[in-house]
């Protein structure tokens, strides 16, 4: 009988053994499971929010009536009519929106900073122009604290790019 209990024992402690491996075993797989889903949300999130933008810019750049009061008004806000006005604002409102969501993104750790840099610096070439200061006065407040706080405090106090052309159209600061 003792030695059938000693049998025993050593395969209990065999079975723990075992079982701790498993346990090892399973925590790795976790990690990697975990790691690859860190790697799919970051890229689904570059994904929605470069789509986002594209269809911004494909809906601007496919009406030639539209992409004029955007450059005009980037130019001077005040010259628009009350009709052009609303357009440039339902345009910039969508543009701010899409912004505000990669900030956070970005902030977040779903959206990396590279990807992040060549939106901020898009945001700077509209936020620099008279119209994009005038449209933020009158808009900022639809937005949420920290994200005004961040475009107030630094994207409308850096200079411009000295390449930034909104639209293309022409140098910031240039009439």
């Amino acid at each position: 009988m003792a030695l059938f209990s000693r049998k025993l024992d050593e395969w209990a402690q065999i079975a723990e053994i075992v079982a701790a491996f498993s346990v090892v075993v399973s925590l790795v797989f976790v990690g990697l499971q975990v790691r690859q889903n860190t790697t799919a949300v970051r890229s689904s999130a570059a994904q929605a929010i470069h789509e986002n933008y594209a269809a911004w810019y494909l809906a601007t750049e496919g009406d030639p009536a539209l992409l004029a009061i955007s450059i005009r008004g980037m130019r001077d806000y005040a010259s628009l009519s009350d009709i052009e006005r609303a357009q440039f604002i339902a345009q910039f409102m969508a543009f701010c929106s899409y912004t505000q969501n990669a900030y956070y993104k970005w902030k977040e750790g779903s959206l990396a900073p590279e990807l992040w840099r060549g939106w901020e610096y898009t945001s700077m070439n509209f936020f620099s122009t008279d119209g994009g200061k005038a449209f933020w006065s009158e808009r900022a407040y639809l937005f949420s604290d920290d994200f005004r706080a961040y475009i107030e405090g630094d994207i409308m106090l850096r200079p411009p790019h000295p390449d930034a052309k909104p639209w293309g159209a022409y140098r910031i600061g240039e009439q």
